[in-house]
Formats: structure tokens, C-alpha cells, sequence
């Protein structure tokens, strides 16, 4: 049990450590919530907490301090199974996603649903201790479905399906940059999806490390937050017909 919820634990921070913006507000709450513990045991902290206006003067640190570790929980509750921030860090996604955009992630959906081909797709890549991007988040798009084949040649995709036993040819208006250099051939089971970045000449994906085992999966870009002037929602979502 304790192994347990230390590894949850563990994970939890090493999630937040990826996003600069949970640094800042993790650090932020963990001062005020020791200046409160604080608080409930000094008077002079107290009276320090009401002059810059943390506290009123009737009200009770401890009050506060519940409330707050009220809020933390919500919003853990929230992250875990709803909705998760999260910064793109690169120009893989380029011209969809650009270096530092602030997105916000809905986790809910794919724990009613499946992913459908062009969601775009922010998980975590566990290949080896010595890859530089375990246990990193990634965000790509979800190009081949479980039990497809997929062929990747001369910059080209290629899906062969139940549906499409001869194959067609991936429609990827939204790749802007290709890459005739980076081969694939992949049958993938009931489990994996293939992932691609929409630059396919800067993109560590499933060309490199293979499929993407879908117990990684956190979920689907839903908002962009941040810059203001390319808030959107779903932005950079291809739907396809086949």
C-alpha cells in the first residue's frame, strides 16, 4: 500500500516538474500553506498575515489552510481524470502547434472513448532508461488504429484495415514539412496506435520508437489557451471520413 502511494506519488511530481506553470503555482501554495501552519502557532505570524491581507482579522488560519488543502484535492481530482495543462515544449507539431503554446488537455474522453485517426494526442513515451524522452509527455497525432498495418515510404502513409484490405493513401494536408527519409512498416495489435508530429522532418515518433502502447495515453488536446490570439478549441483536429 505505502509502495503504492508512493510511486503515485512520485509520478504525480514528476508530471508537475514538466510544466513550468504547476511549478509556479506548487511552489506558490506550499509557502503559503507552511506561513499558515506557521501562523496557527505564532501570533506574530499571524498579525504578519493580516497586515499583507492573506488573513482577515476574524478569520482563523486554520480555516484557510482547510480550504486550501480543500482546493488542492479538487484540483488533483480535476488533473487526474478531467483536465490537464500542459506546455509544448519543440516544433514537432509545427505549423499545428507552436514552441511554448499553453494547452489544456481533456483526460475524460478517452476514458469513455477511444482515439479516432488525427486526434491529437499528448502521452507519455516509456522506451528505456537511457532515452532521453522516458517519461517524458510527447503530443502527436494519432495516424494507424489498433489492427491496421502501416506502411510509411518517400513521405508518403499508406493504412491497410478490414475496411481497406488493398490500402489507401492518408490524406495529411496538415503536414507541412515532409520527410522522405524516415521509413516505417508496422502491424499494430489491439493496444498500440501509430504516432506521427505533423513536422515530420523534426518529429521523434513512431518512425523511431514504434507504437504507442495506449495504457500511456493521457488524453486529447481540448482548448488552446495561450497565446490569446489563437485560443481555439480542438485546434489543429482533422477529422477523417474513411
Amino acid at each position: 500500500m505505502l509502495s503504492s502511494v508512493y510511486t503515485s506519488f512520485a509520478s504525480s511530481l514528476s508530471d508537475m516538474s514538466q510544466n513550468p506553470v504547476s511549478v509556479f503555482i506548487f511552489g506558490t501554495l506550499v509557502l503559503l500553506i507552511a506561513a499558515l501552519f506557521i501562523a496557527t502557532m505564532s501570533p506574530s505570524w499571524r498579525n504578519a498575515l493580516v497586515k499583507i491581507r492573506l488573513l482577515e482579522r476574524d478569520e482563523s488560519p486554520t480555516s484557510l489552510l482547510t480550504w486550501i488543502i480543500g482546493i488542492i484535492i479538487l484540483v488533483k481530482l480535476i488533473q487526474g481524470f478531467l483536465i490537464q495543462p500542459f506546455i509544448v515544449d519543440g516544433g514537432s507539431m509545427l505549423p499545428t502547434y507552436h514552441n511554448q503554446e499553453f494547452l489544456l488537455v481533456d483526460k475524460f474522453s478517452y476514458l469513455i472513448g477511444k482515439p479516432h485517426r488525427g486526434d491529437v494526442m499528448i502521452f507519455k513515451l516509456y522506451e528505456g532508461e537511457t532515452n532521453p524522452y522516458n517519461g517524458k509527455y510527447l503530443i502527436k497525432r494519432v495516424i494507424g488504429l489498433p489492427g491496421e498495418h502501416i506502411v510509411v515510404r518517400n513521405g508518403v502513409t499508406i493504412i491497410y484495415n478490414k475496411d481497406y484490405p488493398n490500402g489507401f493513401t492518408v490524406e495529411e494536408s496538415f503536414v507541412a514539412y515532409k520527410d522522405i527519409q524516415k521509413n516505417a512498416d508496422v502491424t499494430l495489435d489491439d493496444h498500440h496506435y501509430f504516432m506521427m508530429g505533423d513536422n515530420r522532418t523534426q518529429s521523434y515518433d513512431s518512425r523511431d520508437w514504434g507504437p504507442l502502447d495506449s495504457a500511456n495515453i493521457r488524453g486529447q488536446v481540448l482548448f488552446r489557451i495561450f497565446p490569446l490570439s489563437k485560443l481555439s478549441y480542438e485546434p489543429g483536429q482533422y477529422k477523417y471520413d474513411k
